[in-house]
């Protein structure tokens, strides 16, 4: 009697993991879809904010024209920079806080520490880090763009690579150690991009031109060049041949590259409205959602989409987007996931919570 009762639960169990295998996914999708997402287990912690805030190094820095203030989550200063001289530029990374002083260019790391680079001339444009490399575009005094990247060591590995049009986006390979760069230039009125794909020793493997668009984001996958423009999405392989493109035929407000997802997600209006698209690397549409007319921006965490604005954050999940914080006080400068746990940066305070 007890082997058989023994047998028919071992039976029953092997039927629930088969049916689990085959349907398991569709089920969890049709729960996720019913569910409603918001932030709970709310708690705020007060932190005197500067004029702009970024997440760094376990905390936040908060920073103006002249202070730089470090704090950690629970509102405790880490260290403090208050520098007599006037910071033309402040940029926060990963790793880092470039900062524009007189004609010099620092770093300051998560320790407070200063670093000068003197051999970089001219005003920062834009700094950025991907895959365990830094990349800085700068601007000198006759107008030209000027391109380094940095190792963990903030050792140059390109140095000063000039461009006579402006460079509008770079992305640093995950396979290789290559880049892709997008530059714009006018020709008589007419709008010219160029894709560059090169290796850091200063050799190019191929580059493109594009006509009649602004390119505005570059990303490499798997040494596959990735370039979104306002008017299409190109998708080149590694030998800079065009597998696809696809039309764009609204204004993008924001666009975003998903490598762990293999997705890419485009934001734009239409019709009074915003909707969020997203194609797979092969080109095809993965999904449209419907979205609210005031939202502005993506971000992509792992299995998690959001769109949102200074007030609003919206979770994509399923086919639904739901409300998920609302702050329309003191406003929303930025937000990061891990997991369900969520922080989410505003003025004078800093909110966490859950996903639930």
């Amino acid at each position: 009697m007890k082997k058989l009762i023994s047998s028919i639960v071992f039976l029953f169990i092997l039927l629930f993991v088969i049916i689990f295998f085959i349907y398991g996914k569709k089920i969890l999708y049709l729960l996720d879809e019913k569910k409603v997402y918001r932030v709970k287990d709310i708690e705020n912690v007060n932190i005197e904010t500067l004029s702009d805030n970024k997440f760094f190094n376990n905390g936040i820095i908060t920073y103006n024209n002249q202070k730089i203030f470090h704090f950690d989550y629970s509102g405790n200063l880490v260290w403090s920079n208050e520098d007599s001289e006037f910071l033309k530029q402040v940029f926060v990374i990963e790793n880092g806080i470039f900062i524009n002083v007189k004609n010099t260019i620092e770093i300051l790391d998560k320790n407070n520490q200063k670093y000068v680079i003197p051999e970089i001339d001219g005003d920062i444009v834009n700094v950025s880090r991907e895959n365990h490399k830094t990349f800085m575009i700068t601007k000198n005094g006759s107008g030209q763009n000027s391109l380094y990247i940095m190792n963990e060591n903030n050792e140059l590995e390109v140095d000063n690579k000039n461009f006579e049009d402006n460079i509008t986006g770079v992305s640093i390979s995950d396979k290789s150690e290559a880049y892709s760069i997008i530059t714009l230039k006018f020709n008589d009125g007419v709008i010219s991009n160029s894709i560059y794909f090169n290796l850091l020793d200063d050799v190019e493997l191929w580059s493109a031109d594009i006509d009649g668009e602004i390119l505005i984001k570059t990303k490499i996958v798997n040494n596959n060049v990735i370039a979104i423009g306002t008017k299409n999405v190109y998708y080149f392989n590694t030998n800079g041949k065009l597998m696809w493109k696809n039309s764009i035929y609204n204004k993008i407000t924001d666009c975003a590259v998903s490598k762990e997802n293999k997705r890419i997600y485009i934001l734009y209006e239409k019709d009074g409205s915003t909707e969020l698209i997203s194609y797979n690397f092969e080109g095809k549409i993965s999904s449209i959602y419907k979205t609210p007319a005031e939202v502005k921006k993506i971000k992509a965490y792992k299995d998690m989409l959001f769109v949102y604005n200074d007030k609003n954050i919206y979770l994509a999940h399923g086919t639904k987007i739901d409300k998920v914080y609302e702050d329309s006080q003191s406003g929303i400068f930025d937000f990061i996931t891990e997991d369900k746990n969520i922080r989410i940066l505003s003025k004078n305070k800093l909110v966490t919570g859950q996903l639930k």
